[in-house]
């Protein structure tokens, strides 16, 4: 069966990913599958839905045994994950973007948790609505448990071509794990640019944070992508017997993506985020 939480719930799960630190800014919306889509008075957020989980209907439940189409994981055939046992839309996230100058709908639907593993099934669809509404690519972007939009949402950062950020996190009582994906629109389709991991650890003694800032550069045909994680560890005076502190203090690492004319993709400047991952992985 599937269903669709409703406004107050999508509402609450917002405020919750604010707090987290992963803020919805425009232009993200929260349709409900009977809306209809901007600029169309025949065709439903339901309408959309249906192209990529065939069986559902109007009142977000599915036939049983029905499930999504066929996707690839942005990630690659190493994060390939089979869709739930039962496929529930948890949340329908929509974008306004642009694909080679042209206006498309991104819809960003969480299908709860992946057969065989504890990430997410997290489906972002592209859309041409102009005229008959046609699916132009999916993707699984679900790195880790829960996956949403991340800030800022898009960049325009081609002639007509956009940039699309999300984040996937999971945490404990101690420790705070996050996965942003860097995902280009381009040829009407979802290309990975990088995933960043961050990850935030503390102790009765420590606090340490990451926090991942994008912004657009300059440059043609394609703007660089500049991204800092910020980092910073503060110190309480709790005794915690033999436990090793880590010094206070603050450090930024940043990377630059570019980009490859001749390979048509971005390129990191330096592999200082492969570093960072390591090193995080280290203190798990």
């Amino acid at each position: 069966m599937m269903v669709v939480l409703s406004r107050v719930t999508l509402l609450a799960l917002a405020l919750f990913w604010i707090l987290a630190g992963r803020a919805f800014a425009e232009p993200v919306s929260f349709p409900d599958l009977t809306d209809t889509v901007a600029g169309r008075k025949d065709v439903t957020f339901a309408d959309l839905v249906r192209l990529v989980a065939p069986g559902a209907v109007a009142n977000g439940e599915a036939a049983p045994g029905e499930g999504t189409i066929d996707v690839r994981h942005i990630g690659g055939d190493a994060w390939s994950d089979p869709g739930p046992e039962v496929m529930r839309l948890l949340t329908l996230a929509a974008v306004p973007v642009r694909s080679g100058g042209r206006d498309r709908t991104v819809l960003l639907l969480d299908f709860g948790p992946a057969r065989e593993s504890a990430s997410g099934f997290v489906v972002l669809a592209l859309f041409d609505v102009t005229g008959k509404p046609r699916l132009l690519d999916a993707a699984d972007i679900a790195f880790d448990r829960w996956t949403a939009f991340a800030e800022p949402v898009r960049l325009p950062v081609g002639e007509g071509d956009d940039l699309l950020v999300t984040r996937s996190t999971h945490f404990n009582s101690s420790q705070g794990y996050a996965t942003t994906a860097l995902i280009l629109l381009r040829g009407d389709r979802f290309a990975l640019v990088d995933s960043i991991f961050t990850f935030d650890d503390r102790a009765c003694a420590f606090e340490r944070t990451q926090r991942l800032g994008i912004r657009q550069g300059t440059g043609t045909p394609f703007a660089d992508i500049r991204a800092t994680v910020s980092e910073r560890t503060t110190v309480s005076a709790g005794q915690c017997g033999d436990a090793t502190v880590p010094e206070p203090g603050t450090r930024s690492i940043a990377v630059t993506y570019r980009w490859d004319a001749a390979g048509e993709r971005y390129s990191a400047d330096s592999d200082a985020f492969d570093v960072l991952a390591r090193e995080n992985e280290r203190r798990f």
